[in-house]
């Protein structure tokens, strides 16, 4: 965090919360994951100098920062494969007006049949589409899908953490089967894959039952989380539930806007509201 005071002055309590609005920040791009984003924001609200504060922001990148450029792709092969695609569209045609030239006359019988193929066409609106929900994964409809699939890929509703994205993606981390002293991350984008080998696992992690949720009392919250963090324009875009360090579960919602204008709040899994972080408060 830049100032013009030396990294030894005092941290007022403006300053911390400023770097717990960058720590949100990292948490809700992906930059931290929940352990880290925990452990920082409580050595934040600890931190006694501008210099304890800027060590746990100074590895992060800043907002609207421009992404790397990719590496120049030099074409050194550009013109002979645009000769042989040429050469290939040519020795098309010519191959399909011979075709036609030998071809027999069309008769009444074929013409009522797909030529190419000799199978009638079909007909298209009689065809019923199907459409899979994927509702936004930071609405109460997709919490409650989300949650479903998650049970009837691994048989329960147990987790260790779980963070959920606007974006439409979810990440959620777990023991292995009959290992509860390793553990596994998984990403879902419409279904779980695993996204990371097995680590190491505490035996005494506590876990956390998703059917145990109030899915419509935190729905509500979401619906009025932006005017209550102080941010009216903005929309949560991110939520993650986990065990706090206080030591029970936790929702913590985030919301941002265009602005980066950031804040958040964290629920009981009943929806009760336990605490709430506006911006600009102190």
């Amino acid at each position: 965090m830049a100032s013009r005071y030396p990294l030894t002055t005092r941290a007022r309590s403006a300053d911390r919360e400023a770097t717990c609005a960058q720590l949100d920040t990292a948490f809700g791009d992906g930059q931290l994951d929940e352990k880290e984003y925990t452990a920082r924001v409580e050595l934040a609200h600890s931190s006694q100098t501008l210099g304890d504060l800027a060590v746990l922001t100074e590895d992060l990148q800043a907002t609207g920062a421009p992404l790397p450029r990719p590496p120049r792709r030099l074409p050194v092969f550009a013109p002979l494969l645009a000769a042989a695609a040429i050469a290939a569209v040519i020795g098309g045609y010519l191959a399909v007006r011979t075709g036609d030239d030998d071809a027999p006359p069309a008769t009444a019988e074929s013409s009522e049949t797909d030529g190419a193929s000799g199978f009638a066409p079909i007909d298209a609106a009689g065809i019923e589409s199907i459409v899979i929900a994927n509702p936004t994964p930071t609405s109460a409809e997709g919490m409650a899908t989300i949650f479903e699939r998650y049970r009837e890929k691994f048989g329960d509703s147990l987790v260790d953490s779980m963070s959920l994205y606007s974006g439409g993606h979810a990440s959620v981390t777990r023991s292995l089967p009959a290992q509860p002293n390793r553990e596994v991350r998984y990403d879902y984008r419409g279904g779980f894959t695993q996204s990371q080998t097995p680590s190491s696992r505490s035996v005494d992690t506590p876990t956390i039952d998703l059917a145990s949720i109030n899915i419509d009392a935190v729905g509500g919250h979401l619906a009025t989380a932006p005017a209550l963090l102080n941010i009216p324009d903005g929309a949560v875009n991110h939520m993650s539930i986990e065990t706090s360090h206080r030591g029970g579960p936790v929702i913590r919602v985030f919301v941002s806007n265009d602005f980066s204008e950031n804040a958040h709040l964290e629920l009981g899994l009943d929806g009760a509201l336990l605490q709430a972080r506006p911006f600009g408060g102190n």
